[in-house]
């Protein structure tokens, strides 16, 4: 044995090296964010490849650094007929180009005289006439800009007076204009004359990579905070004088039944249930990680990356590596869903006491636990692993008060770390440290007194490897990025886009006030999950208040569960979102919290009848207000779904009177308890028999009961012709099919599929005898979802949305289409093939009526199952139908009329939309159909427009899009269309997509809001750069249902992607960037 001097030695030795190390581990880990990096650098250089030819680079951040123009003076005699665009950074055509970019170009007056003007965000900076720019000195038009100024000149000569041609701003606006190329109207190869030079400094502030002095500082925090860790072992050892104690419970290992029935119901949903709003979106961000270098927030926030939160996408880069199938990826979350359960039956219900290892208790927490992750926890969120994170941190803080060691508080401090890294929820885990911080510092000053190294020395010894172990991720999640971008991305977030005023802390009403709206947020399950974790608050913490203990409860974690929920609940205000998927942070939290409210509501705690009673209104209550909502999913999830959009029957309102029966029997025993009145056997065996669980355990296997039974009779009976998430994943099981993309069904070219009339003639085929009120032009001019105008001032609730050039809305055109209509027709139908007929009109109000010639019905094949038919306006299903015929065809006869069939129309009114029929709802021995429309409301708001029905030929949304192709994919339909390839991006440049594919009406309003220029989205860019065209599209086997829209970018000018100029740069940690831009309104 070693004498005391040596002992003593080496507990001062080993203080030292805890201290120290702990110490220098959190200098260094705090010192990576301003160590230097490896920063890629890139410009845009025009001409390119020694020709004109423009070309596309749109910038994540909408505006480079700097940007400087030099236009030689004699390129405008290049310019076609005199005038046009001599330079722009955005297509000639685009509307937006003007409006947020910049151009140099020529424009005749009505007079004849030609001006030369730089404009950059619709202001004028410079304006020249062409005449003056033919003096044998004029050098070049000159242009640059940065974050403080823009300003444009004319070299070589000057104004008559002998002022500078020139011109700028420098007024405190940033003018900096938005880039996604660069655009001319000259043509050819470069010249002497047209030698522009075109050069953008492009924001790559996110494009870095550790340096080597980085590395090393990286290296040296992880490493001294492990050796601060193996040292603060040392002393617990040579504290208590005991060695490594067990962690995992024996047997852990042995699954028990309810084990069992809980992983094959988390199995079972893994298949079949419901994902979470947000999973297509994290799964785009990751599988587009790779690219760019880093996780980019994809849909917002000009590109900028997610640290320090979202470490935990980086698995789901690494899994879409081999597939991107929905069940494949969304295994972490499986697996923290099986981890946490364990946890809870092997490690945090056995802390809780004897009683809580009862089979009651354990129901309970499994109920609890399922309606959680079922609500919450089957995507790609991050509030799976946060559940784990937590109970892990919870975890570890009893086992260090348990066994009086510090190593395990600084395990907690560890796991919050991580958690927190995993998302801002995370911060609901300072609440278990702050819980444990008491004893375990009265435990540290204990033995600071008496520690033969000193008091202190120990108390740094002891204090500084929690510190250490608390920071031991932020030398990870900060090995890229520098602290000057982590502030300039935090302060922009912080004021970007319109959840702004969502982010305070009292705004956490807002979180609530979402769960009690009759939409997924507000579903059966998640208001459930939520409302009866306060309920077991309240029941738990009255009876900690009332008896000071839960019988049968050890009385320190009862305490400490109940203040670290409620802790965790109060620290959730402080989160930057208000989100209601947030709550599935407190998944194990909270069936833990069910398992020590299980124990209270026992009979051995709660002896009295009257209190059971008020318990049993308190769960009723609890279920009445969870099933007042609807049985509501997210998106796809919620396809056919019983009750997806209706109460659950009417078992809300049961739950209520059944709680308010109950409050009554607890007043009356409140009064004749003492004299209880007597039990029939009957009643006795009832009472026994639910008595046997928890009131708690009924009410959640009720919910539990009811996701499970609904998903699977979505998948096996309401949705199995159809799309449905179980049907689909269990297709990805066997390696087979692309999802929600081998449902939809489109018709690429609706033109070739219109029918001819039976007299072939396609222009008049419209207007069949009958036909009065309308007219080719019968159309308003601009048409959206919800009004519609012969103005240009008509606009939907969203700016954003109203603003994207959508074929949606309507226009006029001055070529004449087949039958005269100057209207512009959607869905890429081709108006010199196309007639239409409406029945608009702002003058005199008379009825309409549309009545088609007779349309030969095709062949009935499996690849033109439906007959379409495009119209708009505000009609119902005996205001426009379809009529068909069983007549053999005969020159000159008229058919009859056998029987009419109205259009499946999902809306929205009075947008163009494309009704349809199936094949199948006319008898098989149809021959020809028409089309009859009647308007004989006389409100002007009122009116119709057809267009010609068609049969074409559909192909899925897989066979039109592909796998390759560039696709932008709303942050809703990530995860539902998984085989398409989301456009990628790298060194501040996004590749231009050739689709977009939108989810549903009611959610696509907010994907564009969110998406759009205000939030500093691609559609920001895309807008500018390119036109949207809907393509006809069906939901296979559930056409009454909205999938959403599949879109083909037209660009407004053919152009290549750019070649841009690359290079690197070393700088530190605090090298100040260019500001970035936010634009503070759509303009």
């Amino acid at each position: 044995m070693p004498e005391p001097s040596d002992a003593a030695r080496t507990v001062r030795t080993t203080a030292r090296t805890a201290a120290l190390t702990g110490v220098l581990g959190v200098l260094f880990a705090l010192l990576t964010p301003f160590m230097p990096v490896q920063q890629s650098t890139a410009a845009l250089d025009w001409p390119q490849r020694g020709s004109l030819e423009a070309v596309t680079a749109p910038l994540l951040s909408y505006v480079p650094d700097r940007i400087d123009v030099t236009v030689p003076c004699s390129a405008i005699s290049g310019l076609p007929g005199g005038t046009g665009t001599l330079v722009a950074t955005g297509p000639v055509d685009s509307p937006d180009t003007v409006r947020r970019g910049m151009t140099i170009g020529v424009t005749t007056l009505p007079d004849q005289r030609r001006l030369l003007e730089v404009v950059v965000r619709n202001t004028p900076l410079l304006t020249v006439d062409v005449a003056a720019l033919a003096a044998p000195g004029c050098g070049a038009i000159v242009f640059s800009g940065d974050s403080k100024t823009v300003k444009a000149q004319v070299t070589g000569i000057t104004a008559p007076d002998g002022r500078p041609l020139a011109g700028g701003k420098d007024n405190g606006f940033d003018y900096r204009p938005q880039v996604v190329g660069v655009f001319t109207d000259l043509h050819g190869t470069v010249t002497d004359s047209t030698r522009i030079q075109f050069r953008a400094n492009i924001d790559t502030r996110y494009s870095t990579v550790p340096a080597a002095a980085r590395w090393v500082v990286i290296v040296l925090a992880i490493a001294l905070i492990l050796a601060s860790l193996v040292a603060l072992h040392r002393l617990d050892v040579a504290a208590d004088g005991r060695r490594h104690r067990r962690i995992l419970p024996a047997g852990w290992w042995r699954p028990t039944k309810l084990d069992s029935t809980v992983i094959a119901l988390l199995v079972t949903w893994h298949v079949i249930g419901a994902n979470t709003s947000d999973d297509g979106y994290i799964l785009t961000m990751a599988r587009t990680a790779e690219a760019a270098g880093y996780t980019a927030n994809y849909y917002r926030w000009y590109g900028a990356p997610e640290t320090p939160f979202g470490w935990y996408y980086q698995a789901f880069a690494w899994l879409s590596h081999l597939s991107t199938a929905s069940p494949w990826v969304r295994l972490p979350a499986l697996i923290c869903g099986i981890a946490t359960w364990l946890i809870i039956s092997r490690e945090v219900v056995p802390r809780l006491g004897r009683a809580a290892r009862s089979p009651f208790a354990l129901w309970a927490a499994a109920g609890v636990f399922l309606v959680y992750w079922f609500a919450f926890n089957n995507g790609l969120r991050p509030e799976p692993v946060i559940a784990l994170g937590a109970l892990l941190t919870w975890c570890s803080v009893e086992r260090a008060i348990a066994t009086g060691r510090v190593l395990p508080f600084a395990a907690a401090a560890v796991f919050a770390g991580w958690t927190v890294a995993a998302g801002p929820t995370g911060i609901m885990t300072v609440a278990a440290l702050l819980a444990g911080v008491r004893p375990v510092g009265r435990r540290i000053l204990t033995r600071a007194r008496t520690s033969a190294a000193g008091f202190r020395l120990t108390l740094a010894a002891y204090v500084a490897p929690v510190l250490a172990a608390g920071v031991l991720l932020v030398p990870i999640i900060f090995s890229k990025l520098t602290a000057s971008a982590f502030v300039d991305k935090t302060l922009m977030q912080s004021d970007v886009g319109t959840v702004v005023d969502t982010k305070k802390w009292y705004n956490e009403i807002d979180r609530y006030s979402a769960l009690f709206t009759f939409t997924a947020d507000g579903g059966v399950a998640r208001r459930f999950a939520v409302i009866v974790t306060f309920a077991c608050l309240l029941l738990a913490g009255a009876v900690l208040l009332r008896k000071g203990r839960v019988p049968g409860a050890s009385l320190g974690p009862s305490r400490r569960l109940v203040a670290v929920t409620l802790g965790g609940l109060l620290l959730l205000m402080f989160t930057p979102t208000k989100w209601t998927h947030q709550f599935g942070a407190f998944a194990g939290l909270a069936g833990a919290l069910a398992a020590l409210a299980a124990i209270a509501l026992a009979p051995a705690a709660l002896r009295s009848a009257r209190n059971r009673a008020l318990s049993a209104a308190v769960l009723l209550l609890v279920l009445g207000l969870s099933f007042s909502g609807p049985n509501g999913w997210w998106y796809a999830s919620n396809y056919g779904v019983p009750w997806g959009e209706s109460t659950v029957l009417a078992l809300g309102t049961v739950f209520f009177a059944g709680a308010g029966v109950a409050l009554l029997v607890a007043g009356w025993l409140h009064f004749h308890e003492p004299d209880p009145a007597p039990v029939s056997p009957r009643a006795k065996r009832v009472v026994d028999f639910f008595g046997r669980q928890s009131s708690i355990t009924w009410a959640a296997w009720v919910v539990v009961v009811l996701c499970i039974g609904s998903m699977a009779a979505t998948t096996g009976i309401t949705q199995f012709s159809s799309f449905s998430n179980g049907k689909a994943n269990l297709r990805a099981i066997r390696g087979d099919g692309c999802n929600l993309a081998d449902y939809v069904l489109t018709e690429p070219d609706p033109t070739s599929g219109l029918l001819l009339p039976l007299d072939g003639n396609a222009r008049d085929g419209l207007a069949g005898p009958g036909t009065t009120g309308v007219s080719p032009d019968g159309v308003p001019t601009i048409i959206n979802a919800t009004t519609s105008s012969n103005t240009d001032d008509s606009s939907t609730s969203l700016d954003a949305m109203a603003r994207l050039p959508q074929d949606t809305t309507s226009g006029r055109t001055s070529t004449a289409g087949i039958n005269g209509s100057h209207m512009r027709l959607p869905y890429g139908l081709d108006p010199a093939r196309t007639p239409v007929l409406g029945s608009y009109s702002q003058e005199a109000q008379l009825k309409a009526q549309v009545v088609t010639k007779w349309y030969p019905l095709p062949k009935n094949e499996g690849d033109r199952s439906l007959i379409t038919l495009s119209a708009a306006g505000k009609f119902t299903d005996d205001e426009l139908y379809l009529e068909y015929s069983t007549d053999a065809p005969r020159a000159g006869a008229e058919p009859a009329v056998a029987g009419k069939k109205s259009f499946i129309d999902i809306g929205p009114k009075p947008a163009w939309r494309n009704l349809r029929l199936p094949r199948t709802d006319l008898p098989a021995d149809a021959t020809a159909i028409r089309v009859v429309a009647i308007d004989d409301d006389l409100a002007i708001d009122h009116w119709l427009a057809v267009t010609p029905p068609r049969v074409s030929k559909l192909v899925t949304a897989q066979e039109l899009i592909g796998s390759t192709e560039p696709v932008l994919l709303d942050w809703t339909s990530g995860l539902a269309f998984p085989c398409q390839r989301p456009f990628s991006h790298s060194n501040g440049v996004a590749e231009v997509p050739q689709w977009r594919i939108t989810p549903d009406q009611n959610l696509s309003p907010v994907t564009t809001e969110w998406e759009g220029t205000l939030g500093g989205g691609p559609l920001g860019w895309t807008q500018m750069l390119l036109q949207q065209e809907k393509i006809p599209g069906y939901l296979r086997g559930d056409l009454g249902q909205d999938f959403g829209d599949v879109m083909r970018l037209v660009p407004y000018s053919p152009a290549r992607a750019a070649d841009l100029t690359l290079g690197t740069r070393t700088v530190w940690g605090t090298h100040v960037e260019a500001p970035i831009r936010k634009d503070r309104t759509d303009s």
